[in-house]
């Protein structure tokens, strides 16, 4: 018998995924003291901003003290039990219940590798532990314990039907695809289809639906730089659809020592460099009749020349130009997710691997996560990962064709303030206080007070406004798929800017242009003559950022009105056909300066009415 595959649930798509880390988002008490209640009656706010999904990273009992000297939901005691800090099961429903009420999905946090050393859970049942990784005492997912597997699968489940869980956010990585399968399987045949979103991946068709660092924009040590979703979101994604950018390196350790790679001038003694000469991918079906359920994992297939035909070897590790690592020898490996297999042919040899990012899975762009801001991180530095930038949140996230992430706090700007007795150290070393680590930050709600707090978060509901009302526009991206009404835009500028980009849908057209500079303004001029047909008149409207500039005067508001198709009014008295518009220059203004930084312009058939 062949058993469907349980496909990711349709509401992914239009995520806009928020991160709370439960005891510091709200302070009835003090530093520390949030709860499920507390948290509860924020959610009219989070409505209000207009996110539709909370990742919660803290609901379960864990250690108060374990990393950073703070409670975590990473210092995991027992996942079967709520922190009882944090409220009664009661308070727990009604949080969730209330979520629901507002449109907003919840998804827990997940600590798939183990639990503190002194949890119950060890002296229960001691044959379920292997090992420890973290300070902690790892789960043996390998060692054939049937009664560990349906624990775990019940745990999971019943935060589903017991309190209407949207899904789960697993932490480093998930060791059994049998048993996510299962989860998401009985959820569904329960009426509740859910998302379980990967931190690194692999995303398995069937087993996860996201990773939650598929694009990160920033991560542990701040700002990823080398995103080029900062310069060039279209290209980018094209690129990353059609798997273009793929780039990845082989090393060979043969159990004498020697070693091999690919890469030119390693500098490793008694080298022969291999040789990549090429990459395949395939597609295999799992089907696991025993617990009735059925994946897809999808695998590279790189070709390396040059082995060494009569070494014995003891391990095959492969990276991505993203720093991802797969391994054949998993021993001491905590991502035991990504393994290596492989078959040698004389001096051939040929490497299978789970892709990081298989087709189907959706894109995740993340602005920030708990872990910005991770051990090493400078003392004094914000952790955040926008710091009031509208270029970053706009152009490069919340109007990007993928999922965004970002940190409770960020909408506003939030200055960094951490948890009293926070610490640098990951075991509680250095002095209390002095850490950067975002889990720890102790929000400061009386912040928005300050107008610049308040117009950074009025710009970011805008923004998340236009995302939701332009859904039909801003499609998430798909791996292995093709996105034909989205396009970038050349320009003309003095200044180096990102390249604009542009949705097109049924004739009409969403430009988005940013501006990275703080210190000046940009003007800039789009060349439509290539995206517009020839021959129509359009209708300009400015929906986020500076007004258009005519002959160098000053900015000119724009006074004709026409409605959306929510009754919205839009300004629009800009017109013309493609070459009249290639012609006009606009003004984007200053970064993290109120509807700064950013440019969006809505075009519209003049012959059509909205």
């Amino acid at each position: 018998m062949e058993y469907p595959v349980t496909e990711a649930p349709a509401f992914l798509e239009q995520m806009i995924i928020y991160e709370i880390a439960t005891k510091g988002f709200t302070s009835p008490k003090g530093p520390e003291s949030g709860t499920f209640a507390s948290l509860a009656e924020k959610i009219p706010y989070l409505a209000e901003l207009g996110i539709t999904g909370i990742w919660l990273s803290g609901h379960q009992q864990c250690d108060a003290k374990h990393f950073y000297n703070i409670w975590t939901e990473y210092a995991c005691i027992r996942p079967d039990r709520l922190d009882e800090s944090l409220g009664s099961p009661e308070d727990f429903r009604q949080m969730i219940a209330c979520a629901h009420e507002y449109g907003i999905r919840v998804f827990l946090d997940v600590i798939t590798h183990g639990v503190m050393k002194d949890s119950p859970l060890v002296e229960e049942h001691p044959d379920w532990f292997q090992g420890g990784s973290w300070g902690m005492t790892d789960f043996d997912w390998y060692g054939g314990h049937e009664d560990l597997d349906q624990w775990w699968v019940s745990t999971w489940v019943s935060y589903v039907t017991e309190y209407g869980i949207d899904g789960y956010r697993l932490d480093v990585a998930h060791y059994r695809n049998d048993l996510w399968a299962l989860i998401r399987k009985k959820a569904r045949e329960a009426g509740r289809a859910i998302a379980i979103i990967a931190e690194s991946g692999p995303a398995i068709r069937g087993v996860t639906d996201v990773i939650q660092h598929g694009e990160a924009l920033s991560h542990n040590w701040g700002r990823n730089p080398s995103s080029r979703l900062y310069t060039n979101v279209a290209d980018y994604c094209r690129d990353r659809q059609e798997r273009r950018e793929e780039r990845y390196d082989v090393e060979i350790c043969y159990m004498d020592g020697t070693v091999q790679t690919t890469q030119a001038n390693a500098g490793l003694s008694k080298t022969r460099n291999l040789q990549l000469t090429g990459i395949e991918y395939e597609s295999v079906p799992v089907q696991e009749e025993r617990l009735g359920i059925a994946y897809v994992n999808q695998l590279g297939i790189l070709k390396v020349e040059h082995v060494y035909q009569k070494k014995e070897i003891q391990n095959v590790k492969i990276r991505d130009w993203e720093g991802t690592t797969w391994n054949s020898n998993g021993e001491g490996v905590l991502e035991a997710d990504y393994q290596v297999e492989y078959e040698r042919r004389k001096t051939a040899l040929y490497a299978k691997f789970p892709l990081r990012i298989q087709d189907g899975q959706y894109f995740v762009i993340q602005m920030s996560c708990h872990d910005n801001g991770w051990v090493g991180f400078p003392e004094g530095e914000n952790p955040y990962g926008i710091q009031g930038s509208r270029y970053v949140a706009g152009y490069a996230s919340l109007l990007a064709p993928g999922i965004p992430i970002f940190m409770a706090g960020e909408e506003f700007n939030a200055d960094y303030r951490p948890i009293p007795w926070h610490t640098p150290g990951l075991f509680g070393e250095g002095e209390p206080g002095e850490g950067r680590w975002l889990y720890g930050s102790w929000l400061n709600w009386e912040q928005l007070e300050i107008p610049e707090k308040t117009a950074m978060l009025e710009d970011m509901k805008k923004l998340i406004t236009l995302r939701k009302r332009f859904s039909d526009f801003i499609k998430t991206c798909k791996m292995g798929a093709s996105q034909r009404n989205f396009c970038s835009v050349d320009y003309q500028s003095r200044e180096a800017l990102p390249i604009p980009y542009a949705y097109e849908q049924d004739g009409r057209f969403l430009l988005v242009a940013a501006n990275p500079w703080e210190d000046r303004e940009a003007e800039v001029r789009f060349e439509l003559e290539t995206l517009l047909p020839e021959g129509e008149r359009y209708h300009v409207c400015v929906l986020f950022g500076a007004d258009e500039r005519k002959e160098g005067l000053n900015q000119e508001p724009l006074t004709e009105k026409l409605t959306g198709k929510d009754g919205e009014l839009l300004c629009g008295n800009v017109t013309g056909d493609p070459r009249e518009l290639s012609s006009r220059s606009w003004i984007i203004g200053r970064d993290k300066q109120p509807e700064g930084g950013l440019l969006v312009l809505y075009l519209e058939p003049m012959e059509e009415k909205l």
